[in-house]
């Protein structure tokens, strides 16, 4: 029998009871009833200072658990300040719970102070937005997103819940009905897969996120251990091997590795398990022969295409005696080599990359590593390999500015990782008051600010189609005083053996350090490869 006293009470004792442990917000009047909830929860609340900050947090801890990240703030403008959080995460298909207040039903399109249609805006940013009118409504949606996420369908859910509903007593009487929303796995399916695989010479596995949300890692190195096919990954998974290991070719795409590139456009047969197959990622595929798993049918951009849940399909596929490929489709991607490293030139400032390169010498440790939208995200993604999943992170699809910062929170409560943020100066302006968030819970998380006083790419797309320069050049305010000023230290950085010797000190102690490095304006490069 449900003994909640209310609906507030009942949503967070769910929340708690399949496993939330933090929930990134923002109070206000509508959300009052959950908060007075949550203030006798186990789960921990983390206050930051704006909302977009709550959905990057929650979205950068979901990238890296696999968990639903969970993120609440009040109606009208509270609900507006989540948008571009809950976008960037639907892009990606990471799994959130968005939880937001509304002025009361009996105020609902009166044009009241606050009132917006937030479940409109929602609608296209989300797998669902409910409007959770009444006891009922509220326990069947949040079982339903509970279900969809067993069922392997990760994205984010919007909750809307009224003011006054949030005090209504639960209906003791009211069961939930619940139903499977993907389809059992067919054992015809199984089979035609083998018989493909043993058909090809020349097969590639493309894995995505969906393998990490779906909980099946260790289905996945089960499947490729036992079948000897070469593994590309989508940026969302980089590391779900380690790209050490001989069997991961690495990045595939508009930024992949030199490897993973030519395997992609020389297959007789790619499986693509867990991804969307974005244009970014079929960039290099020259074969039509492609066999792809998800649970989302609008991802569908394959020959054949199953909509099942990934976790089931590998553990039916691992059943089976499987054929394993021999070594030499391997040993002649393996051949290929990498690309020549970019040609650094001396410059008045430090080189970004040779920056960059210098940060990422600390991979080999216990450390996430968190960037920004604009020019740095190549640098990082050409020049590093991911030892484990989730050490890498970037805002992917969507791609906004500001992300870093908020991510870092997210992701310091996710791990036990060090946490190197690196945004560059147009960035961190975006989201900078979330220097208060890690003063404030003391989280160990190294910001480097990356300082051209540009928005560089697109200053860089002007010079690229012979534009004029306009609206680039940014007068920055003084960061180390900033970063002081919310209570963290903070130097400058004038050398790259300075970075190097102050990073490792850095990481040493595991506190709260923002580095100010002034790089020089050089043009990315923009691989075609």
């Amino acid at each position: 029998m449900k003994t909640d006293k209310n609906i507030a009470q009942y949503l967070v004792n769910k929340l708690e009871k399949e496993g939330v442990e933090y929930i990134f917000g923002y109070p206000g009047e509508q959300v009052l009833p959950i908060y007075e909830a949550l203030r006798n929860s186990k789960i921990k609340h983390v206050l930051v200072r704006h909302e977009q900050a709550a959905a990057h947090a929650a979205d950068c801890y979901a990238r890296i658990t696999g968990k639903y990240g969970v993120c609440i703030a009040t109606a009208g403008p509270g609900a507006m300040n989540l948008v571009m959080g809950v976008a960037t995460a639907y892009k990606d298909n990471v799994p959130l719970i968005v939880i937001t207040g509304d002025v009361e039903k009996a105020d609902r399109n009166s044009d009241c102070f606050q009132e917006m249609d937030i479940n409109g805006v929602f609608k296209p940013i989300t797998v669902k937005s409910y409007y959770s009118c009444t006891p009922e409504k509220l326990e069947n949606n949040i079982e339903e997103v509970f279900n969809y996420k067993k069922s392997g369908i990760n994205g984010p859910f919007h909750i809307n819940i009224p003011k006054d509903v949030q005090n209504k007593p639960m209906n003791i009487h009211h069961r939930t009905i619940t139903k499977k929303k993907i389809g059992d796995v067919i054992e015809s399916s199984i089979l035609d897969t083998i018989k493909d695989i043993d058909d090809s010479i020349k097969p590639l596995i493309i894995v995505g996120s969906g393998v990490i949300y779906g909980g099946c890692i260790d289905e996945l190195k089960t499947f490729v251990e036992k079948t000897q096919i070469p593994l590309t990954t989508t940026f969302t998974s980089r590391g779900i091997i380690s790209e050490y290991d001989d069997i991961n070719l690495g990045l595939t795409g508009t930024r992949g590795t030199k490897e993973a590139n030519y395997a992609a456009g020389h297959a007789d047969l790619i499986l693509a398990l867990g991804c969307r197959l974005s244009d970014r990622t079929l960039k290099h595929v020259a074969t039509k022969n492609i066999i792809q798993i998800n649970t989302n049918v609008e991802h569908n951009r394959a020959g054949k295409f199953y909509n099942y849940n990934i976790k089931e399909f590998l553990e039916k596929m691992n059943e089976k005696d499987l054929p394993q490929k021999d070594d030499k489709w391997l040993h002649r991607i393996k051949s290929q080599g990498e690309y020549p490293p970019n040609e650094i030139d001396k410059t008045d400032n430090l080189h970004p990359e040779e920056v960059i390169n210098t940060i990422l010498s600390k991979e080999n440790r216990n450390i996430t590593f968190i960037f920004d939208a604009g020019q740095s995200p190549t640098y990082f993604t050409t020049n590093s390999k991911a030892e484990k999943h989730g050490q890498l992170l970037f805002s992917g699809g969507f791609g906004p500015m500001g992300f870093a910062l908020p991510a870092s929170i997210g992701a310091s409560f996710a791990t036990d990782d060090v946490i190197i943020a690196c945004p560059g100066d147009g960035s961190i302006q975006m989201t900078i008051e979330e220097l208060a968030t890690i003063h404030t819970y003391k989280l160990p998380v190294i910001i480097i600010v990356l300082d051209n006083n540009l928005l560089g790419i697109i200053k860089q797309w002007q010079d690229m189609q012979e534009l004029p320069n306009y609206q680039v050049k940014l007068d920055n305010p003084d960061f180390i005083g900033l970063a002081k000023a919310y209570g963290i230290d903070a130097e400058e950085i004038t050398s790259i053996e300075q970075l190097s010797m102050k990073l490792e000190e850095a990481i040493e102690k595991r506190k709260a350090k923002l580095f100010h490095v002034m790089i020089e304006d050089v043009h990315i490069p923009m691989p075609n490869h």
